[in-house]
């Protein structure tokens, strides 16, 4: 408590260097937060499960060079081809790949009209069996019938059935999401049947806001191009691949393309948000050795100035230990300072930043733990200079008084 009393006295005496450090620390734990809060947010992101199968999966685009009702049974036959694969367990048409960045969305409302909108989705259209081969977990209702499979140019049919995504169902019944089931889903305008909700399914765009959107229908597209995601036999990955690109390529005209592993899908997705993480990373690292690198320098100087103080108090019968004690507490009550009007700057900014991007607030545990890394830190970068000035000698401080 003395020690205390006499710190207060000697910082308010200099006080322009610690104003200055304390408005460092303030600064630094500001931007420390917020900047951890947006590194495990991204963090939580791209590490985020996609509710697919991802070892096993992957997808491929072909070409069909039949018309009408020939290039549905072209298109079956392909998916039976594939199906009958050693190396294959599953197969299914699909309008969308999950993170590839090609596909589309469809809005979603409860009525025909433009002002019954309610939101937007990912939109897939596949068959009976991508339950199986994307190994989805339907956590509500049921599962589409064989019999409720149809083909079409593009979309679903009106009238037809449709299982959503989980986050889908808490954005239309944010109280209770399975108050969804049973209703009647105007999907892009066409009046659609919610029979099931799975546990996760994202979209094709992993910037989008609406990523974890997803609706999936019955409905077997036929097109010039589609779309097929196989899912390969456990630990046979490859030899699928090789497999399915061998087996198409048999028959002239095919084209294949986007073949690809849905674990490359996925990195490729997340390349942005990966470099954007580590540069963050780097730049809170950064941030805290400069802090560490101010304080020691502070430190130092305050110490070096003070060499008589320190030798008058040697002299006087202070130990080492009440020497390192003292430059430690002061530099605590700086720190703290710092940190104190650092976590009201850091609200503020926060504040600013929900209002202007919506950006979720930062958890009040994020402020109490980067306190106590802010609080650490500092007496990590004061301790040697406060073991230096714990070392001078009262003789040789006695000396020079």
């Amino acid at each position: 408590m003395k020690d205390f009393t006499v710190i207060l006295k000697s910082l308010w005496h200099s006080k322009t260097s610690p104003m200055l450090l304390v408005l460092q620390i303030a600064v630094t734990f500001t931007i420390f937060v917020n900047a951890v809060y947006m590194v495990m947010q991204k963090h939580e992101k791209v590490t985020a499960p996609s509710g697919v199968n991802e070892k096993q999966v992957f997808s491929l685009f072909i070409n069909l060079q039949e018309s009408g009702e020939a290039r549905v049974a072209e298109f079956e036959q392909a998916i039976r081809d594939i199906k009958g694969l050693d190396s294959v367990d599953n197969a299914i048409p699909v309008t969308s790949v999950p993170l590839s960045g090609y596909g589309r969305s469809v809005d979603i409302g409860y009525g025909p009209a433009d002002e019954d909108k309610l939101t937007s989705s990912g939109y897939y259209g596949s068959n009976y069996d991508s339950l199986d081969t994307l190994d989805l977990q339907l956590v509500a209702g049921q599962w589409f019938e064989r019999s409720d499979v149809s083909h079409s140019f593009f979309g679903a049919q009106p009238g037809g059935k449709v299982v959503i995504s989980r986050a889908l169902a808490q954005t239309l019944h944010p109280d209770s999401w399975r108050d969804v089931l049973g209703k009647t889903l105007y999907v892009h305008n066409e009046p659609q049947q919610v029979i099931g909700v799975v546990d996760d399914l994202k979209a094709v765009w992993s910037f989008w806001r609406l990523f974890d959107h997803a609706v999936l229908s019955p409905t077997f597209e036929v097109r010039d191009k589609v779309g097929i995601m196989v899912k390969a036999k456990p630990a046979a990955l490859e030899q699928a691949i090789l497999d399915v690109k061998g087996l198409l390529l048999m028959t002239p005209g095919r084209q294949i393309d986007k073949l690809k592993p849905f674990s490359q899908i996925r990195e490729e997705s997340y390349r942005t948000d990966v470099a954007e993480l580590q540069t963050l990373q780097l730049v809170l690292v950064g941030l805290l050795i400069l802090t560490m690198l101010a304080i020691f320098g502070q430190a130092r100087f305050a110490i070096l100035k003070r060499r008589k103080q320190i030798g008058t108090r040697r002299a006087l019968g202070a130990n080492q230990f009440q020497v390192l004690r003292y430059y430690m507490l002061e530099n605590f009550i700086v720190t703290l300072v710092g940190v104190v009007i650092g976590i009201l700057c850091a609200v503020l900014v926060n504040t600013q930043l929900v209002s202007y991007f919506g950006l979720a607030p930062v958890p009040a545990n994020y402020l109490t733990v980067g306190a106590v890394i802010i609080l650490f830190a500092g007496q990590c970068a004061v301790f040697q200079p406060a073991w230096q000035a714990a070392r001078v000698s009262p003789a040789l401080a006695t000396r020079s008084v």
